[in-house]
């Protein structure tokens, strides 16, 4: 049934990645990238750097954002309108942009943007803003971005056509599609804490919970229904992002089964709870001379998280682990897409915008094969529960059973008394084998254990009465109903001939002596255990004394409550 699930997981990530390879053109006309850019301090101006051309780089690479100022060039051609033009980048935060267009004739027009001029992506993590209005055909656009976050918005920086309002509608939807399959997780994990209270459970619910921000956040689609300003959505996806990473790792450590990891890893990944938030509050706040720095500090402390979750996992799997297989399968494809990130936030390669796409998907995929983890592991801790208390159940039942005769124990009824006492069990009897120990000294105690055996037999409990083996000889009988004394007269007759039946070979015929007490439910007289018992034991030695096999009875009723003995010969 899991192979099933997950083969059908799959099919649904190739259906998405087909979906996206047929994403409508956003533009009518081929995105501008940048044609070069540069860096300067504040102090400097664009006309200053046109003077020098030496500071340019028109080089696609080494973008970044080490000065407070960074230039873009872009080259529009003579024929371009700029009425139908935008700057598109990546969503980052930054403190102020200058657009100034630059016609053909030399005149030019500037625009300041604020972030909370920026229009913002209903379907990527992009945002854009329209160009300076310019009477003509415009030839060269200049940006200049003051303390840029990340050197992503200058490496994905387009001018591109006005997108039509419908354009991003199928990707949404896939979006939305996604948010949706998150969604049911959340459901399922109340339904199995409130079955099982285990704390995965609500670790994975947060970090569904997590993802799921993750998702409807940087996917843009957050900003079809709600417009915050840029530096939230920033912080927002940050955080959700770090705290999923946390809430994964103790998922992760609650989900796999005792005895697979040792302390050490347990520590480690806990302690990820104040890693991450740290490195992400520095990514989002480092300022002057770090926030160069910010970007790729942050990501680079992804990597030990990254060979920890290797580590850990690796280690869980030599030692046998099941629910860590669950773990591999969900993870692999978001840590692939997470070290793209990584390597290309370091410097070390470029990663595209599209990678955005990936971590969707991968997304989507690890929830959903870890839910897929978290009932397979709910299932095989129910099973262990169920088998628990079933012992628990044969073992109490063992505990309360006499092994020879197989009759309740005395702890079994003194402990339930009162509760067996509501349900109308008012007769007590208990009943003593007469000269038994003649029978283990003449035939040896196996003989005994026969007799023994043989009179249980005789005593057998119903839905009216109770057997109870009190030790050695010695017999106890609870009976409620009707004609309770004469029912437990019975029984003790028939001990003679079940045992003449059952155990061959005696020369003497095996009786029993009886003390029965019937409480009345009106009687005011203390009826507790020991009391009814000390009173059944009194009218047993009284039978003894007035010759063995006998039964001697007294019902209690009132103040006084004594009936005359009845007195009954075998």
């Amino acid at each position: 049934m899991a192979r099933g699930t997950l083969f059908r997981i799959l099919l649904w990530c190739l259906g998405a990645i087909f979906v996206l390879s047929a994403r409508p053109a956003l533009a009518e006309t081929a995105p501008i990238a940048p044609a070069c850019h540069a860096n300067a301090g504040r102090d400097v101006a664009f006309a200053d750097l046109l003077a020098d051309p030496q500071r340019w780089d028109c080089s696609p690479r080494d973008w970044s954002i080490s000065a407070p100022r960074a230039f873009l060039s872009f080259d529009l051609g003579r024929q371009a309108d700029p009425s139908k033009l935008r700057l598109s980048t990546r969503l980052t935060r930054f403190e102020t942009m200058r657009l100034t267009l630059i016609g053909i004739d030399g005149r030019s027009a500037s625009r300041v943007v604020t972030p909370d001029d920026m229009t913002l992506a209903t379907s990527d993590w992009m945002m854009g803003t329209a160009l300076p209005r310019l009477d003509g055909p415009a030839e060269t656009l200049i940006v200049e971005v003051d303390e840029a976050r990340h050197p992503g918005m200058l490496s994905d920086a387009r001018v591109v056509a006005e997108m039509p309002d419908n354009a991003s509608i199928r990707l949404e939807l896939l979006f939305a599609a996604i948010c949706g399959i998150l969604c049911v997780p959340l459901v399922f994990n109340i339904a199995f804490y409130r079955v099982l209270r285990q704390s995965f459970v609500l670790w994975h619910a947060l970090a569904v919970l997590m993802m799921l921000t993750q998702t409807f956040v940087t996917s843009g689609l957050i900003n079809r229904f709600v417009k915050l300003p840029l530096d939230q959505i920033c912080a927002i996806s940050a955080f959700s992002w770090g705290f999923g990473v946390v809430a994964g790792a103790l998922f992760s450590v609650d989900l796999i089964e005792p005895g697979k990891l040792d302390p050490l890893h347990k520590r480690l990944m806990r302690g990820l709870a104040l890693w991450i938030p740290a490195w992400t509050c520095f990514y989002l706040f480092a300022g002057g001379g770090l926030r160069a720095l910010a970007s790729p500090l942050y990501f680079a402390s992804f990597i030990p998280v990254l060979g920890l979750f290797i580590w850990v996992m690796t280690v869980a799997k030599l030692r046998g682990s099941r629910a860590v297989n669950f773990q591999i399968a969900a993870w692999t494809p978001i840590m692939v897409a997470g070290t793209i990130r990584m390597v290309s936030s370091i410097g070390l390669t470029d990663a595209p915008l599209e990678m955005q796409m990936a971590q969707h998907l991968s997304i989507a995929f690890e929830v959903v094969v870890a839910s897929l983890g978290v009932a397979d592991r709910f299932l095989v801790i129910r099973r262990q529960r169920d088998r628990a208390q079933k012992q628990s159940r044969a073992f109490a039942e063992l505990a309360e059973r006499d092994p020879l005769t197989g009759l309740l124990n005395r702890r079994a009824v003194e402990e339930r008394f009162e509760e067996l006492k509501a349900e109308g069990f008012r007769t007590m009897a208990v009943i003593d084998l007469d000269h038994f120990k003649k029978v283990n000294d003449n035939y040896g105690h196996a003989k005994g254990d026969d007799v023994l055996r043989a009179t249980a037999h005789a005593l057998q409990s119903d839905d009216d009465t109770l057997s109870v083996r009190l030790g050695g000889e010695e017999f106890l009988l609870l009976l409620r109903g009707k004609n309770t004394a004469a029912r437990a007269e019975q029984r003790r007759q028939a001990i003679s001939s079940r045992v003449a039946a059952n155990v061959p070979g005696l020369d003497r015929m095996v009786t029993a002596s009886m003390g029965l007490v019937e409480h009345s439910l009106g009687s005011l007289m203390r009826a507790d255990f020991a009391t009814l018992y000390a009173q059944c034991d009194r009218l047993l030695y009284e039978a003894k004394e007035a010759g063995r096999n006998r039964t001697m009875s007294e019902k209690i009723r009132g103040f006084s409550g004594h009936a005359p003995p009845i007195e009954a010969t075998g």
